[in-house]
């Protein structure tokens, strides 16, 4: 027997919809004084594009990600836990807007936690 439940990518709504969410969390982004210097030099139609391509790639759905290296993207920016919960957060409200499944916004957020050392630099010594 076979799972045909669809993947993380589709039950999120698919392409047009993870790109939209990705613009109205940049908005939020950008106007929450925690992180919005964090992209004050950025171009910010390539930071929605690789974030995209990233998301799709976490969410199983089709990806043209070039899997730069998180870590050495994100190194010696201050980024801290508080700052990544910040932004998932904001990725997490605009689901809910869209009356995604709390099992489904879960499961994204469940999907990037995997990724905060590398963002934050952290890591996960003896844990």
């Amino acid at each position: 027997m076979t799972d045909k439940s669809p993947v993380l990518f589709e039950r999120l709504g698919g392409a047009a919809a993870i790109a939209n969410y990705v613009q109205e969390m940049y908005q939020r982004v950008l106007a929450d004084p925690d992180l919005a210097s964090f992209f004050a030099d950025s171009s910010m139609d390539r930071v929605k594009k690789m974030q995209y391509h990233f998301l799709a790639s976490a969410f199983d759905g089709p990806a043209d990600y070039s899997g730069a290296e998180l870590t050495k993207i994100h190194a010696d920016r201050g980024i801290t836990a508080k700052h990544f919960a910040k932004f998932c957060g904001h990725f997490a409200d605009v689901l809910e807007e869209h009356q995604v499944a709390a099992r489904d916004i879960d499961d994204a957020l469940g999907r990037l936690a995997m990724f905060k050392d590398k963002v934050t630099g952290d890591s996960n010594i003896g844990g």
